[in-house]
């Protein structure tokens, strides 16, 4: 399956996501370096080089269709996060690189996963979703329980998940609505 029909930004209830680009390895090391951000993440070694290398070998994969990593912005084309469809296979896509600058509007990280999934199973036509939250990352578990998707994993350090596209429809809306994107 592949987005490349696509044009580069999507646009929807305020926010872009574009493809991300080498050029933007040092806005995702900034993020991924960033102390209290980076408290749920598995470590990365802070070179510019390699976050640029990583990148260059993803879009390959973007290429084939098999992951989407977006870069979300404002409307005026300021970058405010990342987030990432991977893993995409049969019925099911894996949500992750979730990550956000700490001034990024109130709720624009939570728009941006909406939209994520809505790409995920509208555009894509996947009809689940599949993602794991830290124990400890305690607001993102929350958040994503809102949604009530299903447990079918855990270890020590995560919680896995699935999402039905059914649950994903049906709970959206509330938080469309909060953010003044519904009716």
């Amino acid at each position: 399956m592949s987005i490349g029909h696509f044009e580069n930004n999507i646009e929807r209830y305020g926010l872009k996501l574009r493809l991300i680009e080498p050029d933007d390895a040092h806005f995702v090391l900034k993020l991924r370096t960033d102390p209290v951000l980076s408290r749920f993440l598995s470590k990365t070694d802070g070179s510019l080089k390699n976050q640029v290398d990583w990148i260059e070998r993803y879009k390959e994969r973007e290429l084939l269709g098999e992951e989407y990593y977006f870069v979300v912005m404002n409307s005026q084309n300021e970058s405010l996060g990342t987030t990432r469809l991977s893993e995409l296979s049969g019925d099911c896509f894996e949500l992750g690189s979730w990550l956000f600058s700490r001034d990024s509007p109130q709720g624009s990280s939570i728009i941006a996963d909406v939209i994520t999934k809505e790409i995920g199973f509208d555009t894509l036509g996947f009809d689940m979703c599949k993602f794991n939250v830290r124990k400890n990352n305690r607001s993102v578990l929350k958040y994503h329980l809102n949604f009530l998707p299903k447990v079918v994993d855990e270890t020590d350090l995560d919680i896995f998940f699935t999402l039905s596209k059914e649950n994903f429809n049906i709970n959206k809306v509330k938080f469309l609505k909060f953010y003044n994107h519904g009716n």
